[in-house]
């Protein structure tokens, strides 16, 4: 059996069910297509396979008399840990090991994994925030520090303002409005400057992936 990707690049438009390939030395017929699969989370191409029985591919292409990795899927993330259990139990019935004997085998749980992945993003999620907020108070900080001078080099203007009868409650309210301003046209010149820059690593990525499309 081989993958659609497989049946394109070698046989073009062509039926390539009764044709034969070869697999390093070793001659194979091809008895069927899979059903395409498209490209998983990681950006790899499932449908560029070929599938061979075991036995055969343990004994003429890979030469070896044992198994270096089974995967087992459960009926649902619930039955993780029994599936765990019971195939450890299995393993060590079959290797004959006895109580008390370590397990000469490595299980990994999906939920394991999947539990780790989570903290990780849990940990960027908050990394990433504490920067944000960092980045927000330095703004903020900066904002401060321009409206200060600001308001050192306008004393005339001040002053003037306050001649033709501005009250104090005036010039706080034009320098409230200047800095919210500043910071609201700050801030959407940071998220359009963001949004573009995602968008260009999205189709950088997405041109680098179409060979495997």
């Amino acid at each position: 059996m081989i993958g659609p990707t497989v049946a394109k690049n070698i046989f073009g438009a062509s039926d390539p069910v009764g044709e034969q390939i070869r697999i390093g030395r070793v001659p194979f017929e091809i008895i069927g297509v899979t059903r395409p699969r498209g490209i998983d989370a990681n950006g790899i191409d499932q449908d560029d396979m070929v599938l061979v029985p075991l036995e055969t591919s343990m004994r003429r292409l890979l030469n070896v008399p044992y198994i270096q990795t089974i995967y087992v899927q459960a009926r649902g993330s619930q039955w993780l840990d029994l599936v765990e259990r019971e195939v450890r139990t299995l393993l060590r019935a079959r290797q004959r090991l006895n109580d008390g004997r370590p397990d000469t085998f490595t299980i990994q749980n999906q939920m394991t994994l999947l539990k780790t992945e989570r903290d990780t993003a849990r940990s960027m999620t908050l990394l990433i925030g504490s920067v944000a907020g960092i980045a927000l108070l330095v703004g903020g900080v900066g904002i401060l520090a321009v409206m200060l001078i600001s308001v050192r080099e306008r004393t005339r203007e001040i002053g003037l303002r306050r001649a033709l009868g501005a009250s104090p409650h005036d010039i706080r309210v034009q320098f409230l409005v200047e800095a919210a301003l500043l910071a609201g046209f700050g801030g959407i010149l940071g998220v359009m400057a963001g949004i573009g820059a995602t968008y260009a690593a999205a189709v950088e990525v997405l041109r680098h992936r179409v060979p495997f499309a």
